[in-house]
């Protein structure tokens, strides 16, 4: 059995369409959601204490947050300082098995889930939503644009795309 642990509800549902979609053993996989960032950088989490326990059945785990905004007030916002606290908790966690880590963001590594699958629209998508963004008058994250206008399309994406590949080769080696 494999752990993919992650912050929200949608991950757990991304995952598994991914993991369907890249013909994995989604029936191997034990999920656990940490509802925020901040639950799973913590090390007292409830989750951790449910992964250690069962510990001798895990051959590995794969943490996943989203990179957010390095501008947010919060110290474990942006690509750096979230790699920087997963590394932390890692070490922390001292369970005796392998434990890797993927950051969701776009190519500018910022943003979430939302951003990282934006990431992968061919660039005629990517110039309508930008175009619709800048003449509106409030600022709309991606999380916004995806759930309005991609999230009723069952992940209408390239899974074959390269912005896919690290991510990829991640749930690939956590099965093998």
């Amino acid at each position: 059995m494999v752990v993919i642990a992650y912050e929200g509800k949608s991950d757990g549902e991304f995952f598994n369409d991914l993991l369907n979609e890249y013909h994995l053993p989604n029936n191997e996989v034990r999920y656990y959601e940490f509802e925020g960032k901040d639950n799973l950088f913590n090390i007292a989490h409830s989750n951790y204490d449910e992964i250690e326990s069962d510990i001798k059945k895990i051959e590995k785990i794969l943490l996943v947050v989203d990179a957010d905004n390095k501008e947010d007030q919060n110290p474990n916002r942006g690509f750096e300082a979230s790699q920087k606290k997963l590394i932390e908790i890692i070490d922390d966690l001292e369970f005796d098995i392998e434990i890797d880590y993927y950051i969701m963001c776009d190519e500018k590594k910022e943003g979430n889930l939302e951003s990282f699958l934006l990431s992968v629209l061919d660039d005629k998508q990517k110039e309508c939503i930008e175009t619709f963004k800048s003449c509106y008058k409030y600022n709309l994250t991606d999380k916004w644009a995806y759930n309005t206008f991609y999230k009723q399309k069952k992940h209408p994406f390239d899974f074959n795309h390269k912005n896919f590949n690290l991510l990829k080769q991640k749930l690939q080696s956590l099965f093998n």
